[in-house]
């Protein structure tokens, strides 16, 4: 007798498999989504509510995980983590749905993350781009002095135009143009001097080169002009905390936005940030960033989410936030909108590996690797070539 373990990837494996069995096709409509385990994690029940949750989810085969306090005689709130396949958590989510107000919305929860996980997106930029079958490569264009790695290097309006060639050339989907460095310790620089640098670029890249552009930005009218001269995107490291105008900008644009996470400001980012949950905060904040955009006009199918890698993250003295937010990438996913990483470089990569600025390509790859592996579906690059033949192979590996 001979066995071994079957890693079931997605529902075309788990279809391959019951086929080359032989399972006949209403057996394969059965069993391929008792193929797939979820645990689902729900925060602050009232007791009644995680009690009926349990025992439903005990009928169904699988378990909800509660608190001791929960049951009589303590009846004290508890957070609950949902375990199942997706076969019985949708027999949970149908269950739920049957009862009331506050189960009927639990109900609703699980059955909403379970479609976004299998989601993809169309994400308009002047041109669509498609998630789901390969990951998009998103080439960083900083025309600042003083950016971490690339400070100077592009500050003429020529020396720009030439590396967006080059990106292009090499693969890039989208070309992410900023005027204003946010390394950690940067100092804000004015309006007119972050349009006065991005500005000529833009123009000259759209009107040279049929590639989106995104506009690196947290001030709403910066956004507005370059949207006028050429971008197609805006990436604001503040979730639009930064401006209270950019909601209005990209509603009045249509044009996508990418909503990040960062604690604090580039200037105090890195002065002891503190985490509970890392994910769950990040999770948490970016959830409430999508319903405040979408409550201000901003569609849906133009939210973007990144976790911030780097910004306001602990790294180094045996706590390590950002290998903890790429490996549970998923938990942002199953929100429901397409997510970019940026960890080109980082601070994080050379503590880890001991290198400089300079030596973290290969590092890089590896994080990026692993992000695509767990649901990114945007990396943002300064090395645009070497990323696109690495996310070629990941992709074909595990999408």
């Amino acid at each position: 007798m001979f066995a071994h373990l079957r890693i079931i990837r997605n529902e075309e494996d788990s279809r391959k498999e019951m086929e080359a069995i032989g399972v006949e096709e209403g057996g394969i409509k059965i069993m391929v989504p008792k193929s797939f385990h979820y645990c689902i994690k729900f925060y602050g029940l009232e007791p009644q509510d995680a009690i009926i949750m349990k025992q439903e989810m005990l009928a169904a085969g699988g378990d909800v995980a509660i608190s001791q306090y929960a049951i009589p005689p303590h009846g004290k709130k508890t957070d609950a983590l949902v375990i199942g396949t997706k076969t019985q958590l949708r027999i949970l989510s149908m269950k739920m749905k049957m009862q009331y107000e506050r189960l009927n919305e639990a109900g609703e929860k699980i059955s909403g993350l379970i479609e976004s996980m299998e989601k993809t997106h169309e994400i308009v930029i002047g041109k669509t781009l498609r998630t789901g079958k390969r990951t998009l490569i998103m080439g960083i264009l900083n025309v600042t002095p003083d950016s971490f790695y690339d400070g100077g290097k592009y500050s003429s309006v020529e020396s720009a135009l030439e590396r967006a060639r080059e990106m292009v050339e090499e693969g890039a989907d989208i070309i992410d143009v900023g005027g204003e460095s946010s390394r950690p310790g940067s100092l804000p620089v004015s309006k007119d001097e972050e349009l006065s640098r991005i500005l000529p670029v833009i123009k000259a890249i759209s009107d040279e080169l049929d590639v989106p552009i995104s506009v690196d930005t947290y001030r709403a009218e910066v956004a507005e002009e370059a949207i006028k001269a050429g971008a197609g995107m805006v990436n604001d490291i503040t979730a639009m905390g930064g401006d209270d105008g950019m909601a209005k900008v990209v509603s009045e644009h249509g044009v996508p936005i990418c909503l990040m996470h960062m604690k604090g400001t580039p200037q105090n980012m890195q002065k002891n940030p503190h985490y509970d949950d890392t994910m769950a905060e990040i999770t948490k904040f970016l959830h409430e960033r999508a319903e405040y955009a979408m409550a201000k006009g901003i569609d849906e199918k133009n939210i973007i989410l990144d976790p911030g890698i780097g910004f306001g993250k602990r790294t180094g003295e045996g706590i390590e936030d950002n290998c903890e937010i790429i490996a549970r990438l998923a938990e942002l996913k199953s929100l429901g909108f397409p997510v970019l990483v940026g960890a080109s470089r980082k601070t994080f990569i050379g503590n880890l590996s001991n290198t400089g600025v300079e030596e973290r390509l290969e590092g890089s790859l590896g994080a990026e690797a692993m992000a695509i592996a767990n649901g990114a579906d945007i990396l943002r690059v300064h090395d645009v070539k070497e990323t696109k033949r690495m996310a070629m192979v990941v992709d074909r590996i595990v999408r």
